[in-house]
C-alpha cells in the first residue's frame, strides 16, 4: 500500500515537472497558439470613376491606405481581380454590390461593400442603334411637356413632374430650358422673367435661388400647381439613366453648366443644344471636351466642320427648309442623327387628327422628333 502511495506520488511529481519545462521553452507564459491573431485594419478610401456608369462605359475602381496590403475585388457581375487599380465595363443593367477585402498577411484584414448602379446606355451608342434601325424614331419631349401634363394633369412645362411623365409616356429624350439665377445656379425655365410660367414676376437673373424658390409654377391652362421652378442638377436627376437630356442654353456660366452635368456623372447623357453659333459652341467644349455638343444646321456646308467633333452625333434643322432632304442625307453619311421641331400651329394640328406635317417629317428620314404630344406621335408612329 506504501509503495503504491509512492509511486503515484512519483508520477504526479513527474508530470509537474514535464509542464514547468514546458513553460520554460514558452518563455514562462501560457500556451501560444500557432494561428495568428485576428484584428481589424482601418478601412481605405474607396475611389470609384463613375458611381451611376451607362451601359459598356468603362468604370475604375481604386483605393488607398497606409497600410501595406493585398487585395481582391468582387465587381457583382461574376467578376473579380486582384489589382490594385481595376477597370471594368457592365454588359448589363442593374445594382451591382462592389466588394474589397484587404489584408495585410499578419492577420490584419478590413472588408468595404459599396454599390453601383448601371443605367441606360449612352446617348451617342443609343443613336448608332438608331442609325442602324431606319424605321426607328425617338420622341423628345418640348419642355418635357406631354399631352396628359398640357391638357389632362395640369402638369407645369419645364418641371421635375413632366420629366416624370414624359418619361412615363415613353419618350427617349426631354428638353428643357436652362437659365442662370443670381446667385450663380443653373434653373429650368424657357423665359428670362417668371411672370408666365409662375405667380411671382421678374427676372430669373436678378433672384437668387432661395427667393425664386417662393414662387409656385403654373399649369397651361393658368392654374397654380404645387410645382416649384426646378434646379438643373433636380431636373437632371429626375431622368438619370431613364431618359436623355437636351439642355437649350441660353445666357448661362458655361462652366457651371457643364461642371454640374459632369459631377452627375451625366456627360454621356446630355447634349448640349448651342444653335448654329460656333463660338458659343466653343465656350462649352472648352470647359470639358468630353461634352456632346448639339448644333443646328442650315445648309449642307457646315456639316463637315461639326462632324469633325466626334461626340457629335445628333443635328437640328428645319423640316421646312428647302435644303432639308440633303441635310439629313449628309448628316447621315456622317453618322449624324437629324432632329426635328413638329411644336406650335402645325403641331396641334394632330390634336385635330391632322397627321400631315408629321407625315412628312417622317418621310424626310428624321429620325428624331420634338414634340409637345408624345402620345399622339408614338401611336400614330405604332410605337
Amino acid at each position: 500500500m506504501k509503495k503504491s502511495i509512492l509511486l503515484m506520488c512519483l508520477w504526479i511529481g513527474f508530470g509537474i515537472l514535464l509542464q514547468s519545462c514546458q513553460k520554460d521553452d514558452n518563455g514562462g507564459g501560457p500556451d501560444i497558439d500557432d494561428e495568428e491573431e485576428e484584428y481589424e485594419l482601418p478601412a481605405p478610401v474607396l475611389t470609384i470613376s463613375n458611381p451611376v456608369p451607362c451601359l459598356n462605359e468603362e468604370v475604375e475602381f481604386s483605393f488607398t491606405t497606409d497600410v501595406a496590403v493585398s487585395q481582391t475585388w468582387s465587381l457583382g457581375d461574376q467578376s473579380s481581380s486582384s489589382e490594385k487599380t481595376v477597370k471594368h465595363s457592365y454588359t448589363q443593367e442593374g445594382v451591382f454590390n462592389i466588394i474589397l477585402k484587404l489584408s495585410d498577411g499578419k492577420g490584419g484584414t478590413v472588408r468595404v461593400d459599396t454599390t453601383v448602379s448601371v443605367m441606360g446606355k449612352r446617348m451617342n451608342d443609343a443613336l448608332a442603334d438608331l442609325m442602324n434601325n431606319p424605321s426607328r424614331k425617338w420622341i423628345c419631349a418640348h419642355r418635357a411637356n406631354t399631352y396628359y401634363g398640357k391638357k389632362i394633369g395640369g402638369i407645369p412645362e419645364n418641371s421635375v413632374e413632366a420629366v416624370q411623365r414624359a418619361i412615363e409616356a415613353g419618350v427617349e429624350m426631354v428638353e428643357v430650358d436652362v437659365k442662370t439665377t443670381s446667385d450663380g445656379v443653373p434653373v429650368i425655365m424657357h423665359d428670362e422673367l417668371i411672370d408666365r410660367t409662375t405667380n411671382g414676376a421678374g427676372a430669373i437673373a436678378e433672384m437668387t435661388l432661395s427667393f425664386l424658390k417662393r414662387f409656385n409654377l403654373k399649369a397651361e391652362n393658368g392654374d397654380l400647381t404645387t410645382s416649384k421652378v426646378p434646379t438643373l442638377e433636380e431636373i437632371l436627376l429626375a431622368g438619370r439613366g431613364k431618359v436623355f437630356y437636351d439642355l437649350h442654353l441660353g445666357a448661362v456660366n458655361a462652366s457651371d453648366v457643364v461642371n454640374l452635368v459632369d459631377s452627375l456623372h451625366m456627360l454621356d447623357r446630355v447634349a448640349f443644344y448651342t444653335g448654329s453659333q460656333k463660338t458659343f459652341a466653343q465656350k462649352f467644349s472648352d470647359v470639358n471636351s468630353q461634352i456632346i455638343l448639339f448644333p443646328y444646321v442650315k445648309s449642307t456646308s457646315v456639316i463637315d466642320y461639326w462632324a469633325e467633333d466626334p461626340r457629335i452625333k445628333m443635328i437640328q434643322l428645319d423640316y421646312n427648309a428647302s435644303t432639308a432632304r440633303d441635310i439629313v442625307t449628309a448628316a447621315k453619311a456622317k453618322d449624324m442623327a437629324s432632329f426635328g421641331n413638329y411644336l406650335y400651329e402645325k403641331g396641334e394640328l394632330i390634336l385635330q387628327g391632322d397627321y400631315s406635317v408629321l407625315d412628312s417629317i417622317v418621310n424626310l428620314q428624321f429620325h428624331i422628333i420634338q414634340t409637345d404630344y408624345a402620345e399622339y406621335v408614338n401611336a400614330h408612329l405604332g410605337k
